[in-house]
C-alpha cells in the first residue's frame, strides 16, 4: 500500500519546479481532527480567506483517507484517488471534478512552498465526510462515521420517558422558558428543574435553554425594538450563565414577514452575546423555495449566524388543511435540498413528526398521538395503509355515529426513510417535538 509513497517523492520533485503561489492567509493555521484524534503535518494547512486549505500529501498520508495522487504538470492539475472517489484539481480553477462531474469551488487549489493545497472542506464532504469547525479552538472536525445528532425537546413533565431512552439523545431543548413583547423572559411552567438538568448532565446530553414565542403581534413589537431585544438577550445570557446551560434554543413562530431581518439581527446580537463556546440553535418553518407565500426566516443568513437550525419538516398536510400525509418523503427531500443550498449541512437538523391528525367530514382535524391512535384501535375496527407515493401510513374508522375518520400518523417505516434522508444528505442530525409524546416507533427507528 505504502508504494504510494513513490508518488508523493515524484510529485513534491515537480512541484518544486512551479512558481508557488502566495496566499493571503491569518496569522492562525487550523488544527485539523479526523474521527476525534488531532492530526500532524508538515507543512501543515493554511487558512485562505476563511477557507481551510490542506496540502494533497495530507491525503496519501492520512490513514482514514488513505488515498492517491496524481500530478499532472503539462495541465497543473492533481487528481486524487481516495475512498471509492475520484477528484481532480486544476491550479487556480474554481472548478474541480468528483468522479467526472464539474463542481464548483469555493477556493481553487494553489501551490505553496512547493506543496499543493486544495481545500479541506470540498476535498471531504466529496469523500463522504462530515465537517465542522469550532471557532474558539481554530479547529476543523471531520467524520467518516455519521453519527446523527439527536435533539430533542423536552416540555410538560416526560421524565420517565427521558430516563427510558436517555441514551438515544445528543441534546436536550428545556422548553421551560417563554419571552414577552418586551423582552421579558419568564417561565412558562416548572418541572423538576434542578433534578432534570443534573441527570442530563450526568448522561453527557447538552442542554439547552428554549424559549418560545408565537404571537404575531408580539414577535413585531420585540424584533423592531433594539430595546427590547437586548432586554431579552441580557436575560437569556444570564440564565445560561446561571444554571450552566450548553445552549440557546429560539422557537419564535409566526413572526410577521416584514420583521424577517430585524429576526436575522435578533440572532447575530444573541449569537455574538453567548460567545463561542455556547450553541445558538432557532426553529425554522420548512420550505422548498416553491412557495409563493412570504416567509420570515432569512434562510441563508440564519445559517451564517447560528450553530444548529430545526428544520420543523412536517405539518405539509394539518389541522385546516384536507386529510393527508403530514411528512411525505418526495416533499422532506425537496426541503431537505433546497436548505442544504442555504445553509451548511452539518449545521441542519431535519424534524421529525412525533405526531398526526385525525380528519372527521365537516370538522377541523385534532392532533392524535401514538398512546391516542392506540387507544381508538382498541374502541373501534381501524382499519390501516401505506401511501407509497408519500411513504407515510394512514388508518380509517367509523365512529359510534357512523362518522368516518381519516388518521396520518408516521410510524417505523416512514421515520426510518426519513433518518435515511439525513444520513444520505449528511445533516448534522434530526430533531423532533417533543419527548413526552409516547412514540415508540421513533426511538426503535434511532436504536437501530
Amino acid at each position: 500500500m505504502w508504494g504510494q509513497k513513490t508518488v508523493v517523492v515524484l510529485m513534491t520533485a515537480i512541484l518544486m519546479l512551479v512558481a508557488p503561489i502566495p496566499p493571503v492567509m491569518a496569522d492562525i493555521n487550523p488544527s485539523i481532527c479526523i474521527e476525534g484524534e488531532l492530526r500532524h503535518f508538515q507543512p501543515g494547512a493554511l487558512l485562505l480567506n476563511g477557507r481551510t486549505m490542506v496540502p494533497v500529501r495530507f491525503v496519501v498520508e492520512d490513514p482514514v483517507i488513505n488515498g492517491t495522487v496524481y500530478w499532472d504538470g503539462d495541465l497543473r492539475k492533481a487528481a486524487l484517488d481516495c475512498r471509492g472517489h475520484y477528484l481532480e484539481f486544476v491550479i487556480g480553477s474554481n472548478q474541480a471534478k468528483v468522479d467526472g462531474v464539474a463542481k464548483q469551488l469555493d477556493a481553487p487549489a494553489l501551490i505553496y512552498q512547493d506543496r499543493t493545497y486544495v481545500p479541506l472542506r470540498f476535498l471531504a464532504e466529496n469523500l463522504g465526510a462530515t465537517v465542522g469547525w469550532v471557532g474558539s479552538k481554530q479547529q476543523v472536525n471531520i467524520s467518516f462515521a455519521y453519527r446523527p445528532e439527536v435533539f430533542a425537546y423536552y416540555y410538560y413533565s416526560p421524565w420517565e420517558e427521558l430516563t427510558a431512552n436517555a441514551g438515544l439523545f445528543s441534546d436536550i431543548v428545556l422548553r421551560w422558558f417563554a419571552a414577552d413583547s418586551g423582552g421579558n423572559l419568564n417561565y412558562e411552567y416548572q418541572d423538576k428543574y434542578q433534578k432534570v438538568m443534573q441527570y442530563c448532565r450526568q448522561q453527557g446530553i447538552r442542554t439547552h435553554l428554549g424559549v418560545a414565542l408565537m404571537d404575531k403581534d408580539a414577535l413585531h413589537s420585540l424584533l423592531i425594538d433594539p430595546a427590547a431585544r437586548r432586554n431579552l438577550i441580557k436575560q437569556l445570557t444570564a440564565q445560561v450563565t446561571t444554571d450552566e446551560y450548553d445552549g440557546v434554543n429560539i422557537d419564535f413562530e409566526f413572526i410577521p414577514s416584514t420583521d424577517a431581518a430585524c429576526f436575522t439581527q435578533f440572532l447575530r446580537e444573541l449569537k455574538a452575546a453567548l460567545g463561542e463556546d455556547k450553541m445558538l440553535s432557532v426553529a425554522v418553518f420548512a420550505r422548498t423555495g416553491q412557495e409563493n407565500w412570504p416567509v420570515a426566516y432569512q434562510y441563508r443568513e440564519i445559517g451564517k449566524i447560528v450553530d444548529r437550525v430545526v428544520v420543523m419538516a412536517y405539518d405539509y398536510s394539518y389541522a385546516d388543511s384536507a386529510p393527508g400525509p403530514v411528512a411525505p418523503l418526495w416533499w422532506v427531500k425537496d426541503v431537505t435540498a433546497y436548505m442544504i443550498s442555504n445553509i451548511p449541512r452539518e449545521k441542519i437538523l431535519l424534524g421529525l413528526p412525533t405526531y398526526g391528525y385525525n380528519w372527521a367530514a365537516g370538522k377541523k382535524a385534532v392532533t392524535v398521538t401514538a398512546p391516542r391512535l392506540a387507544e381508538i384501535q382498541r374502541k373501534y375496527r381501524v382499519v390501516g395503509g401505506f401511501d407509497a407515493a408519500s411513504m407515510s401510513p394512514y388508518y380509517t374508522y367509523s365512529d359510534e355515529n357512523n362518522q368516518k375518520h381519516t388518521i396520518w400518523l408516521e410510524n417505523e417505516a416512514s421515520l426510518a426513510e426519513k433518518l435515511n434522508q439525513a444520513a444520505i444528505n449528511r445533516l448534522g442530525g434530526i430533531a423532533f417535538w417533543r419527548i413526552g409524546n409516547g412514540f415508540n416507533d421513533l426511538y426503535q427507528v434511532l436504536r437501530h
